[in-house]
This record gives C-alpha cells, sequence and structure tokens, in this order.
C-alpha cells in the first residue's frame, strides 16, 4: 500500500512539472527579416495579463487595452484599442485556419494573423516551455481573454 501511495504521489509530482501553463502565444504576419512584419502577442502572468501588439517600426509594440466582447454574427470578437487612441479593433479568432483576424471598427485596417512558433528551428534556439507553440494550447490562452 506504502508503495502505491508513493507511486501516485510521483506521478502527481512529475505530472504537474510536464503539463506546465503555457502563458504566451503570437500570432505573425511575416518574420522578423521581412520590413512589414505584425504581431500579436498574448501573454497571462502571477502578476497580470496583456495583448501586444508590435510592428518593425516599434518593435516594444502597443499595449492593447481590452474594452469587451461583441458578438458579430454568430461569431465573439474581443474589442481593444492601442492605449491613447480613439480607434477600436475587433480580433476574431479562425481555429480552423490557425489564425485571428485584427479588424478596425470603421474598416481601414484587416489583417489576418497565423499563429507563431517560438523555440528552435532546424535544431537552432531554445525551447520555450511557457510558449503555447500547438493550435490547442494557443487558442486556448487567447480564449481566456475572451472571458
Amino acid at each position: 500500500m506504502k508503495e502505491i501511495r508513493w507511486t501516485l504521489f510521483f506521478m502527481l509530482v512529475t505530472g504537474a512539472c510536464y503539463g506546465q501553463q503555457k502563458t504566451f502565444a503570437f500570432f505573425m504576419v511575416g518574420n522578423y527579416a521581412s520590413p512589414d512584419w505584425e504581431k500579436l502577442a498574448f501573454n497571462t502572468t502571477k502578476s497580470g495579463r496583456g495583448i501586444t501588439y508590435s510592428y518593425q517600426k516599434n518593435e516594444k509594440g502597443h499595449k492593447l487595452d481590452i474594452l469587451g466582447t461583441r458578438n458579430i454574427g454568430n461569431q465573439k470578437a474581443l474589442m481593444v484599442k492601442i492605449r491613447n487612441t480613439g480607434k477600436v479593433y475587433l480580433i476574431l479568432p479562425d481555429r480552423k485556419k490557425e489564425t485571428l483576424s485584427m479588424v478596425s471598427e470603421d474598416g481601414t485596417y484587416k489583417k489576418t494573423f497565423p499563429l507563431g512558433y517560438e523555440g528552435p528551428v532546424d535544431g537552432r534556439g531554445t525551447f520555450c516551455a511557457a510558449c503555447a507553440n500547438e493550435p490547442d494550447d494557443a487558442f486556448r490562452l487567447v480564449n481566456s481573454f475572451f472571458l
């Protein structure tokens, strides 16, 4: 009986380590080598959560204020605003295509952002344990902003 308890304890402890919560996901148009890349990054930590919109001329990015959600047809959209601006944007997830669309309310901006990958490429780079590289993990993280 004692051996069974230790086995269960070991399984619980190692399962918690391997099942680490993913806290970062990004969706990106282009890549850092292209002059017109854009990125939406979702981040959740113990100290808070946020969305950042970045592009080549502002790599540090703009923090987005989350205004709430809105139903567009039969889909839920996240309403956001770049801080210190009046323009409202809608973020719409497309799980099938593994993308997010970002559209301005006034129709002057519309982009589709494919899911990004953070980690080694061709054996180069480092593994990111907190990054949601898999679609299920990434959309679980994005969906948490819709609550």
